[in-house]
């Protein structure tokens, strides 16, 4: 009877050091899988602090380029244009009859100066700093309007609560949807929609054309681009397609601790 006694403490030992050897293996287990899941959240931490600060050095070299762009096209080509445009009201003058091709060459230069000057004031470090997202939303949609092959259309229930230099990156966002669908859906209407939802602001870009497959294009067509400048933003975009209908939503936050330089 005493052995028996004795081989249920020896086994019930046993067991209990079993329990307590797999118990400290499976604390082991679990503090090793936290320490390697808070590594990786470091890691993309530390990765999406490099693509952000890698995207606004990209912006902030543009910027420079387009100052410097601006400044020449102004101050060279914008003369030369203005000077060739004098000869050529110079020479009209001179005779008595001027053929057509000289009013029409006189009357293209002078749209081409005008058109050079607004693109130079686009570039300019004054203007961008005055950004405003929907005036130049207007001025696509007028852009394109005038070509009468699509019906664009601006809804704005809310406006932009953004600085300026945000507005420009969204702009971009949306400039680059406009064009895919100009370019690529063969769309002859087109919505851009401004509205605000949850503290954000919402955008929607609408066209009825073909439609795309984002995971056929692997991120083509500005898709990956516009992805980038989504996330320094901030936000999310999202992309809904098939044929006869695309909408593409971009979330960005208005919370003043997201667009704060």
């Amino acid at each position: 009877m005493q052995k028996l006694s004795n081989d249920i403490i020896v086994i019930l030992s046993s067991s209990a050091f079993l329990f307590l050897i797999t118990l400290f293996i499976v604390f082991l287990l679990m503090a090793y899988k936290r320490r390697d899941y808070k590594h990786l959240q470091e890691k993309q931490l530390l990765e999406e602090h490099f693509n952000n600060q890698l995207l606004r050095s990209q912006i902030e070299v543009q910027e420079q380029t387009f100052m410097q762009i601006g400044k020449e096209l102004h101050d060279n080509v914008g003369q030369l244009l203005s000077t060739s445009r004098m000869l050529i009201g110079l020479a009209e003058r001179s005779m008595t009859s001027p053929p057509d091709a000289l009013f029409t060459a006189n009357a293209t230069l002078g749209k081409a100066i005008s058109e050079l000057r607004s693109l130079s004031k686009s570039l300019d470090k004054e203007w961008l700093s005055q950004f405003n997202l929907i005036e130049n939303l207007k001025n696509e949609i007028t852009r394109i309007n005038a070509t009468a092959t699509i019906h664009a259309s601006l809804q704005v229930t809310h406006q932009p609560a953004l600085p300026s230099s945000k507005q420009i990156i969204l702009f971009r966002i949306i400039q680059e949807a406009i064009q895919n669908a100009i370019k690529h859906s063969g769309c002859d209407k087109l919505i851009i929609s401004l509205s605000k939802q949850d503290g954000h602001l919402v955008i929607t870009v609408y066209d009825n054309g073909k439609g795309f497959q984002a995971e056929v294009c692997e991120k083509g067509l500005g898709l990956k681009n516009m992805e980038s400048r989504t996330q320094l933003l901030g936000g999310k975009i999202n992309f809904i397609s098939e044929p006869g209908n695309t909408t593409i939503t971009i979330h960005i936050p208005e919370n003043k601790n997201h667009y704060e330089n």
